[in-house]
């Protein structure tokens, strides 16, 4: 399961900072944010009128709460597909306004200004992908089947294919998620990820993740982790497993405005487009 984990030594960490905003505070990476200007990168605050879980909500208060979101932070598009914790990642940049949900996937690419990719979390790892070179982005949502079925892999592929991306220059931040400590699992768990296959153990998916993008040729020195866990830290997330099973979702975030114009880019109303 440790395979290049040992390069990352320069890894850095960070602790997502606080932004009280209403209707929605966030958690924020502040260093994608400084160093790329129009880049808005982070996860909401786990809140009862903040649970942006699909199942757990009607349609009309996920779709209103995803464009208060988008409205709130600034952007007049927003994308959100229904994930089944598989490795599909689509494109989902050719809406100018309003919500799309381009069917069952669990990543999302954007090459465009404008366009707010979310996935929801609580406990699985939002992975963020940045290439400021192409001004293009991947989020993904990688639980345990995700990431070790490839979801990464997937992410940093589509992003060439569709926009050119190179791995040597993407830049890639793994969220607030379950730490190794907290997640114990079975020995299929720990068996797809290489591991032993005779007992149950624990399992650190950022750990796992990070081990996978540097074999993707994405260097160390742009690659970072967040120092927050789920479950250690259910006051500010949520967390399915520390919650067993009663937690809501987070939305985590990733999008692109026109530094420029910066929030002047009106609400994420008009068109509803579903597959």
């Amino acid at each position: 399961m440790t395979t290049v984990r040992a390069a990352s030594a320069a890894l850095a960490e960070e602790s997502e900072r606080r932004h009280p905003e209403e209707p929605f505070p966030q958690y924020r990476l502040r260093s994608w944010e400084a160093a790329f200007p129009g880049v808005i990168c982070g996860v909401t605050e786990a809140r009862e009128d903040a649970d942006f879980g699909a199942s757990g909500n009607s349609a009309w208060t996920f779709l209103e709460r995803v464009e208060g979101l988008s409205s709130q932070l600034g952007f007049p598009a927003a994308a959100w597909a229904r994930q089944v914790h598989g490795v599909e990642v689509r494109r989902a940049d050719d809406v100018p306004e309003g919500f799309t949900s381009p069917g069952e996937a669990d990543g999302l690419l954007a090459g465009r200004v404008g366009a707010l990719l979310i996935v929801t979390v609580a406990d699985c790892v939002p992975v963020y992908i940045l290439d400021p070179k192409r001004s293009a982005m991947a989020l993904l949502h990688a639980g345990w089947r995700g990431a070790s079925a490839g979801i990464l892999r997937r992410g940093v592929e589509a992003l060439g294919a569709e926009y050119g991306c190179r791995p040597q220059d993407l830049h890639v931040h793994l969220g607030p998620a379950i730490c190794g400590r907290c997640y114990e699992v079975g020995r299929e768990v720990l068996a797809s990820f290489g591991g032993a296959t005779g007992e149950a153990g624990r399992l650190d998916l950022r750990d796992e993740l990070l081990d996978q993008a540097l074999a993707l040729d994405v260097p160390g020195g742009q690659i970072s982790r967040s120092t927050w866990c789920t479950s250690c830290d259910r006051d500010r997330f949520h967390s399915h497993r520390g919650s067993q099973g009663a937690a809501g979702r987070m939305a985590a975030f990733l999008g692109w405005r026109d530094p420029v114009d910066g929030s002047a880019r009106g609400p994420a109303g008009g068109q509803i487009r579903l597959p």
